[in-house]
């Protein structure tokens, strides 16, 4: 609806029956696709989504993936955006086969090393008459705007420049008055063959004389992805819903040069759950803040591949890339804008965690995460316990397959059970709070109990199971005659220091007996203070 809304006000003559018109291409033809991002900022959801789109049709028909640097805009530069691209595609498992670092044959791949071949372009449409130089000031070109604004019309150049003659032209540039060089776009209808919008035509009415040549020597985006594209031999064209209204440009520039249009494919846009488009400077989409926050690369590449495609006739939404790469086609991307919600998010990756933990590599991946994550939680509280061995991979595989079940997010293990690995906080609010419900009576004589109980059991942990746990639980209950509540919300006051959390057996197995031992002579001393 909103791609409609906007085309309409803008440029759109005619858009016929979206799948009637749909082109079909044959996924065993090896494709060339870019993904041509600029390091103006940082990866954010919607460049992941078209990054892997154009990945996935890569890998699906045995083709080549291309990494490209369009770093034509100096002054929106950020100096380590590149690093961060190239680390967040890695991280993602984006592998690119030409680009910086890798393929440069048909290089360079960053833009502004490329000035010179851009430049020659330009000078040949200048030649042909199907560009010109405009040397308007700012202050011209904002008075232009200024009065289509008051009339209702569209802003668009009113072509002064191009009316020069060539003694002008000469004249203006010997004095050297700044200039950028615009297209001279033709008149008739523009006729887009989208993959996924399908046929849109556009009328040269609203095709501005867009500038192809910045007065700094920069191409604009219009010149130099086609530029680009065809001399790296890019097949298709996967790139957001947004540049839809550029490519009659584009197709304008592909006949002027005398080259064969490559495929178009435009994605739909992203949208908050309000239904507002998602920005990118905007709220928290920048995938390296998803990987912060713990969310693994299968989550965010599963999650991003299910905003606007989905498998035909599939209610399927688990996914590993292998998957992807096997069921992937254009066919089945949508044409409406896909809402971002973080619960599905979670949930995803929870489904990814306990996939995970199936596996012995899987499960020691998830060992390595958790591992940093408690360092970064705890840091010197770790140095300060004797507990060393609540670092060890073993014990941090116990932590996980223990807690598994109830959390969406491998780093909410230290937030939300750090007992697994210092000692419980007595004196947190949360801890109070618990303590208030517990009578000093039931608590010091389950403390009591539960002590000689666990110390009858053997030094070497091997009758500390949880069935032999839970039996001794049980048998408290009966020599007390509390309930059963009562006893096992003592247990997980002196255990945890917190009121929910996984089963107290469980919790107590995991922790070891010698820890179990030292939290219920704390609280026993408590008491007798």
């Amino acid at each position: 609806m909103i791609l409609q809304k906007r085309i309409k006000c803008i440029t759109l003559v005619k858009q016929r029956n979206l799948y009637d018109t749909r082109s079909k291409i044959d996924y065993s033809i090896p494709v060339r696709v870019r993904f041509a991002p600029s390091p103006s900022g940082y990866l954010h959801l919607g460049g992941l989504r078209t990054a892997l789109f154009n990945y996935l049709l890569a890998r699906k028909t045995g083709g080549k993936f291309l990494l490209r640097i369009e770093d034509t805009d100096s002054a929106r530069f950020v100096p380590d955006a590149v690093d961060d691209l190239v680390s967040v595609l890695s991280w993602a498992g984006l592998s690119f086969d030409e680009g910086p670092g890798k393929d440069e044959s048909l290089g360079p791949f960053y833009q502004s090393e490329r000035t010179k071949i851009y430049k020659d372009h330009v000078d040949k449409l200048i030649n042909d008459g199907n560009a010109y130089r405009c040397f308007c000031t700012s202050e011209r070109l904002q008075q232009i705007r200024n009065i289509a604004q008051k009339s209702g019309k569209g802003v668009a150049y009113d072509r002064h420049c191009l009316y020069l003659s060539q003694k002008e032209i000469d004249q203006k540039v010997s004095e050297g008055i700044p200039f950028t060089v615009r297209l001279k776009t033709p008149e008739g209808v523009v006729t887009v063959n989208d993959l996924v919008y399908g046929i849109v035509e556009f009328n040269d009415k609203h095709i501005d004389d867009t500038i192809l040549l910045k007065s700094d020597g920069y191409p604009t985006y219009h010149l130099a992805n086609v530029v680009d594209d065809y001399l790296m031999r890019i097949t298709h064209v996967l790139r957001g819903e947004e540049w839809l209204s550029s490519t009659p440009k584009h197709i304008i520039l592909y006949k002027l040069f005398g080259w064969d249009l490559p495929k178009f494919a435009h994605l739909p846009l992203l949208l908050n759950p309000d239904k507002t488009k998602l920005s990118k400077r905007l709220g928290d989409v920048k995938i390296k803040n998803f990987a912060e926050k713990g969310y693994l690369p299968e989550t965010l590449i599963n999650f991003v591949a299910l905003l606007g495609w989905s498998p035909d006739n599939s209610k399927k939404v688990i996914f590993s890339m292998k998957e992807l790469i096997s069921e992937f086609t254009l066919e089945d991307i949508g044409r409406s804008g896909s809402v971002v919600m973080n619960d599905k998010l979670d949930w995803l990756n929870k489904q990814h965690l306990l996939h995970k933990t199936e596996s012995k590599d899987g499960l020691k991946e998830i060992v390595n995460l958790l591992k940093a994550s408690v360092k970064e939680t705890f840091g010197e509280r770790l140095k300060s316990t004797k507990d060393n061995y609540r670092l060890e991979d073993e014990y941090l595989s116990n932590v996980i397959m223990t807690i598994k079940d109830r959390i969406r997010n491998i780093k909410e293990i230290p937030k939300l059970c750090e007992y697994f690995f210092v000692n419980p906080n007595y004196s947190s609010q949360e801890s109070r709070s618990l303590r208030k419900i517990i009578s000093n009576e039931i608590l010091k004589s389950t403390s009591d109990l539960i002590l000689k109980k666990l110390s009858d059991l053997k030094d070497d942990e091997s009758e500390f199971q949880i069935d032999n746990i839970k039996s001794i639980i049980q048998n408290i209950i009966l020599q007390t005659g509390y309930k059963q509540r009562e006893v096992l919300m003592s247990l997980r006051y002196i255990i945890t220091g917190i009121k929910v959390g996984a089963g107290v057996a469980e919790t107590m197995k995991t922790i070891g007996k010698e820890t179990c031992l030292k939290r219920i002579n704390k609280v026993l001393e408590s008491l007798d203070d």
